[in-house]
């Protein structure tokens, strides 16, 4: 009876793992796709656009999902701000946000929930969310709006847009105050500053590299605005002008090392690139050395190489590297003096040849385009003559060279070249030596098609009139990349670029109102507003014998109003 009964419950168990391991076969697999739908709010208590809201209210915040807390907490900000810090608690998918003191009477509050919010496997939100509120009877209905432009593709870490109410702070620096409402823009670059009361505004934007949540001078690039903004009634509504990030360095360069590879060179290395001084003072034992060439390295302008007279074994020489200046025009002070001892070898290292133009398989060479070349130390000033190679293959081009620097040697050819050809030539090294007669070992090969008419396109469009001058750049996004830079007269409206490389372009331009030619980007303070920012939203695609027309109008204004918004809205 044992037995049976034993093997009957054997029997059973064995019947009953068949079907357990039958229904787990049918059962879908573990996981299921990957969740990749942004989180986005729900509610919020108050209820957007509220009004009469009492004093002690806290503030609720509903998600559509669970969320990564401290991303959350990080990108809550509340306009206008409290004295103090908000206690956050959560309930499940629900955000509290309790004030450190009572709301303020007759107020309207901003609370946004900025771009960085992520759900728990890391989704951001699509954009900044924010909703407002009013302890009073009505709300402001003022708005401003813009775009961080171009928007990074790759940043280093969050951008934030930041507005000050003026002359509550009359000559705010970001660095040091408080804004009074803070924002992030979206994917696209677009911010919005909702309900905000009659006053006058100023906006910056930072990219936050040190993840601070403030804006760090030298570390973090700062967009200053094109103007300050006038809300003069509680619906206006105004469009501020592109910001552009821009990193403005404050800082000089500094002195690394140096030393003396050979008798006849010194090498200066910078923690940056620099321009160095036209004249350099080397002063030895017996008086001042006298330096023939000074030369950046062509790849890596950190690097700045003097040539000298021949010095003295073991000598000390004291260089005086104040007033070289990094390209932002932070300088050395005066006076900086940097050791190096003499070396009295002689200088056997020949030299080469680091970069030229056109590079090699070039297309789309203009037909008056000179050939340049670089070497790695400066040359001897002398012209070669006979230097190109006539072959089956090579030509041997007539023009002239000239030295435009120590280390860079251009060739202007007598006749263009001819449109729509492949040239190849090759050039005798021999010719070329440094002043320690080191000859270059290499040839000297070109390779590169010339534009043909019939290979090029042409871009037009318009401006709306500006009381400056309007400069425009259109720049290929694909290889090989080219920059083209008009001009558009003030009170004048079209403008025109032509024989471009074929390919899609973006379209920008800036009023350059102080008439040098370059985009300035302003200053925090004092406060210089930066030059008005335009460009078309979209790529244009320029196209072989065609003139692509823009149907869009370019804008330069520092801001415009916007339509007032419908009493619902």
């Amino acid at each position: 009876m044992h037995t049976d009964g034993y093997t009957r419950t054997q029997g059973a168990v064995a019947a009953a793992l068949v079907l357990f391991a039958a229904c787990a076969r049918q059962a879908p697999p573990p996981g299921g796709p990957p969740d990749r739908t942004p989180p986005r709010v729900v509610w919020t208590v108050p209820a957007a656009d509220s009004a009469g809201v009492g004093l002690k209210t806290r503030i609720r915040i509903g998600f559509s999902e669970a969320m990564d807390r401290r991303s959350v907490e990080r990108a809550v900000f509340v306009s206008p701000r409290f004295s103090g810090e908000p206690d956050f608690r959560w309930h499940g998918k629900e955000l509290e946000v309790r004030p450190p003191e009572d709301l303020r009477p007759d107020r309207t509050y901003l609370i946004t929930v900025g771009a960085e919010s992520a759900d728990e496997v890391r989704n951001r939100m699509v954009g900044s969310y924010s909703f407002a509120f009013a302890t009073g009877l009505t709300l402001n209905r003022g708005e401003i709006v813009g775009r961080v432009f171009p928007p990074l593709e790759r940043p280093s870490g969050q951008t934030y847009v930041w507005a000050y109410e003026l002359p509550e702070a009359e000559d705010p620096d970001p660095a040091s105050h408080p804004p009074a409402y803070v924002t992030q823009p979206g994917a696209g670059g677009d911010y919005r500053f909702p309900r905000l009361g009659p006053g006058r505004y100023r906006i910056f934007a930072f990219e936050d590299r040190n993840r601070d949540q403030a804006y760090t001078p030298g570390t973090d690039p700062l967009a200053v605005p094109p103007a300050e903004l006038p809300l003069l009634k509680g619906a206006d509504r105004v469009r501020l002008g592109s910001l552009k990030l821009a990193l403005r360095d404050t800082i000089p360069p500094r002195f690394l090392s140096g030393r003396t590879p050979d008798g006849r060179h010194v090498l200066l290395r910078f923690d940056e690139p620099v321009d160095p001084l036209a004249k350099m003072h080397v002063q030895g034992p017996e008086g001042l050395l006298k330096v023939l060439a000074l030369t950046c390295d062509p790849g890596d302008s950190s690097r700045v190489w003097l040539l000298t007279a021949p010095q003295k074994a073991g000598a000390e020489y004291r260089i005086d590297v104040g007033g070289i200046g990094d390209r932002a025009g932070n300088r050395i002070p005066p006076g900086v003096e940097v050791r190096v001892k003499g070396d009295g070898a002689p200088d056997r290292r020949a030299p080469t040849s680091v970069s030229r133009f056109p590079a090699l398989e070039a297309r789309y060479i203009s037909p008056d385009a000179p050939l340049l070349i670089d070497f790695s130390e400066a040359m001897a000033a002398v012209v070669p003559v006979d230097f190109w190679v006539s072959s089956d293959t090579t030509v041997a081009p007539a023009g002239h060279f000239s030295w435009i620097a120590p280390n860079r040697l251009r060739f202007t050819p007598a006749t263009p070249w001819s449109p729509g050809e492949t040239c190849r030539l090759l050039g005798r090294p021999e010719g070329l030596a440094d002043p320690s007669g080191n000859a270059l070992e290499t040839p000297l090969a070109f390779t590169f098609t010339v534009s043909a008419l019939e290979d090029l396109g042409d871009l037009s469009g318009a401006v709306v009139p500006a009381d400056a001058t309007v400069v425009i750049e259109a720049r290929r996004l694909s290889s090989p990349e080219r920059a083209y830079e008009t001009e558009v007269a003030p009170g004048d409206s079209l403008y025109a670029l032509t024989g471009l490389i074929p390919g899609h372009y973006r379209v920008t331009g800036f009023l350059d109102r102080d008439g040098d030619g370059h985009w300035s980007p302003g200053a925090p303070r004092p406060f210089m507003p930066a030059e008005p920012l335009t460009d078309l939203p979209d790529t244009l695609e320029v196209r072989p014998r065609w003139d692509t027309k823009s149907e869009r109008r370019l804008r330069t204004e520092a801001w415009y109003s916007l339509p007032e918004p419908s009493p619902e809205d």
